[in-house]
């Protein structure tokens, strides 16, 4: 028996190289909270506990132990044996590479990148078929282990919170959290059974579908009570995944994280020498709370993402549509905006749908041309006017889909679309673009060269307002593999766009939040977190949304839609913390109101390089539509910020026991703020002239 053991960050990772040369994660803790995990762990009640790398399930492979729904184990699962591996340095820190070999010929090499000084590790496994014939794999774990909650005298079932990031539309970032025994994760003895802890029982969310966030976010969070253990993990792929707890033979909580699998349509053959990689998925754990845990993957995604210049500058964008023009853009109407936009200081300004039909446009997507009864002049024209304000100009295009009523749409083969039995796959009178196909990769890069090349575009914000449904069955072993192959491809071709235009700003959108995952936020350095139209309610995405990327991607409404300057106030502070998203009335408020704005912008530009670099926190844990008063946080060094929400009551005492001796907490947004604070031990007190007043706190010790 032997060990491989990496300690990075705040947590401690072991490897066992078993006698039979089986291979177990037998410890994934935070540094010091597992002492003798081995020896505790080894034998419960006579069973020897597993644990497994890999949940590997192949059709005819025999059931192993599986059984009921649950993905913890399979047929290939426990006949993995030990090769060889290597541990290699590189820029991001340290890559573990395990070589493994099952008894049925199939080779796996199983990757945990390490970052430096961060507590999550990146995971991703890679199975080749060296058998003489053909496999079916009906699911594959992206990451597994057994061990959850393991820390600490009692069960798993006594002591761990669950943490569940619900998402819909324009309801985006609401966490809950429940007592494992609520999510019937529970301990019932079977009499007659010497089978201790065995149990059918799982608790799972996912997403099945092109909406990769939709319902929920793909990520979670687990908090040992007794340890004081917080885990944290996202799986990071924007079509089906799958995030399962279970008991098993033992005292512990198992995790697998998946992508596409047998509950999502998706079935691969492998011929022999044919390989299959898992969708990547990363996971960490420290001592601490929610505030914590979101910090140490604000690092890692900060860490993992496409190096660009614009997270790095955290540019300002004002886009025409939200509580402004919705869709309905004309030369006249975007110059006199684009005019207010630089007055206010803006950067970028992104005309929105609608500049490409004359009338009902929803249905009619797809090739990109203005609209000259829109654009009498020309939409260059207007691309030009943006530039003389000193704005950089964008774009929005849905680049994915084509109108039902599309001319070019009919002209089409079907095999540029998603399809079963037959057909073409219609969502909300779109079809929907099947990147495998070569020919649509070539037509949308000819589509943005165009743009870029004829009107001197510089951002687009790339919608994605429909969904493909489970997958098409063209060309594809199964319906969620033709997703997965799809998606594959739409990031390949993505990083073709970078690589040609190092710096072209994307936005991603998904109707707001609905496909906010780090399979495209590792390449895109922005992201729409709603849709959400009200400004109160907005703030209840504000303040969570920083728990599912990083604050200086997340794109944030500020549009303001009433002349009155609370109202004006609260919007700012809206997105003050996050990346803010100018838009809304402006050409229909007071000048002192304007103003308000102008000096909300031009604080985001002195706080900008903190923004960046700072983690957030949560003062007094997740908010919710139930909140009174919402708080969220940017901790830094020396100083933090704090935005303070007053939805039903005027006055609030916040939490600020984890910060060194405070010297002084003072309002930066507005200047002139009307509102009292004061400093009493542990804790601050903020009282506000009324409800629905919001306010930038600046905390210094």
């Amino acid at each position: 028996m032997k060990n491989i053991e990496i300690v990075e960050g705040k947590m401690h990772v072991l490897f066992r190289v078993n006698d039979d040369k089986t291979v177990e994660l037998v410890d994934f803790s935070a540094e010091g909270a597992a002492e003798n995990a081995l020896e505790k762990d080894e034998v419960q009640s006579g069973f020897v506990r597993t644990h497994q790398l890999i949940a590997l399930q192949l059709t005819d492979g025999g059931a192993g132990d599986m059984h009921a729904y649950k993905h913890n184990t399979g047929s290939e699962s426990a006949l993995f044996r030990y090769v060889d591996h290597e541990i290699e340095e590189n820029e991001k820190g340290r890559l573990l590479k395990l070589q493994l070999h099952s008894d049925h010929g199939i080779h796996a090499e199983y990757r945990m990148q390490f970052y430096k000084g961060i507590s999550v590790a990146r995971v991703q496994t890679e199975i080749r078929n060296d058998n003489y014939e053909k496999i079916g794999i009906e699911f594959i774990s992206s990451f597994y282990y057994g061990g959850l909650s393991k820390n600490g005298a009692g069960r798993y079932f006594d002591k761990t919170d669950i943490y569940i990031p619900r998402n819909s539309w324009s309801n985006e970032a609401q966490w809950h959290r429940y007592d494992a025994e609520e999510l019937g994760l529970s301990h019932m003895p079977i009499v007659g059974y010497n089978l201790p802890d065995k149990s059918n029982n799982r608790f799972h969310y996912g997403n099945a579908g092109s909406w990769s966030s939709c319902e929920y976010l793909p990520m979670g969070m687990t908090r040992n009570r007794e340890s004081g253990e917080i885990s944290y993990f996202q799986i990071e792929h924007s079509g089906s995944w799958e995030i399962e707890y279970g008991s098993d033979i033992g005292r512990n909580l198992y995790l697998a994280l998946l992508g596409p699998n047998d509950e999502s349509a998706w079935w691969k053959e492998l011929n022999p020498g044919e390989s299959f990689k898992t969708v990547p998925a990363a996971f960490g754990v420290c001592k601490g709370d929610i505030s914590e845990a979101v910090g140490e993957l604000t690092k890692y995604r900060r860490a993992m993402r496409r190096a660009n210049s614009d997270d790095e500058k955290c540019n300002i964008v004002f886009n025409d549509y939200m509580n402004c023009l919705m869709g309905d853009p004309t030369e006249k109407k975007e110059k006199e905006i684009i005019d207010k936009a630089a007055e206010l200081g803006c950067e970028y300004y992104c005309m929105d749908c609608g500049w490409y039909d004359d009338g009902n446009w929803w249905d009619r997507v797809g090739e990109w041309k203005e609209s000259k009864a829109r654009f009498p002049g020309g939409l260059k024209e207007v691309c030009d006017y943006a530039h003389s304000k000193g704005l950089k100009m964008g774009l929005w295009i849905e680049i994915e889909s084509m109108g039902v009523k599309c001319e070019l749409s009919q002209k089409l083969p079907d095999d540029w679309f998603f399809c079963t039995h037959g057909k073409r796959r219609t969502d909300n009178k779109r079809y929907l673009l099947d990147f495998r196909n070569p020919d649509v990769r070539k037509y949308c890069t000819e589509t943005i060269d165009r743009l870029i090349n004829d009107y001197g575009v510089d951002y687009f914000k790339i919608d994605y307002n429909v969904t493909t449904g489970l997958g098409s069955d063209i060309a594809s072993d199964s319906l969620g593999d033709a997703m997965l192959e799809h998606y594959r491809a739409l990031y390949d071709w993505i990083r073709d766009i970078y690589k040609k235009y190092p710096e072209l700003l994307i936005e991603n959108c998904g109707s707001g939040g609905q496909r906010m995952d780090y399979g495209l936020l590792e390449l895109h350095s922005l992201q729409s977190t709603s849709d959400q139209t009200d400004y109160i309610s907005n703030a209840n995405i504000a303040a969570n949304v920083a728990s599912a990327l990083t604050p200086e991607q997340a794109g944030m409404w500020v549009y303001p839609y009433e002349d009155e300057r609370e109202h004006v106030i609260w919007n700012m502070v809206n997105g003050l913390l996050l990346r803010p998203y100018i838009s809304g009335l402006i050409w229909d408020i007071s000048d002192e109101n304007f103003n308000l704005m102008k000096e909300g912008i031009s604080l985001y530009k002195k706080i900008r390089c903190d923004v960046k670099e700072m983690l957030p926190f949560w003062p007094e844990g997740f908010n919710t539509v139930k909140s009174d008063v919402l708080t969220y946080g940017l901790k830094g060094n020396n100083k933090a910020y704090l935005a303070v929400f007053m939805v039903k009551k005027n006055e609030a005492v916040v939490s600020i026991k984890k910060f060194p001796e405070i010297k002084s907490a003072r309002v930066i947004y507005p200047q002139n703020s009307g509102c009292e604070l004061e400093l009493k031990g542990n804790s601050l007190r903020i009282q506000t002239n009324d409800v629905k007043e919001a306010r930038l706190i600046e905390i210094e010790w």
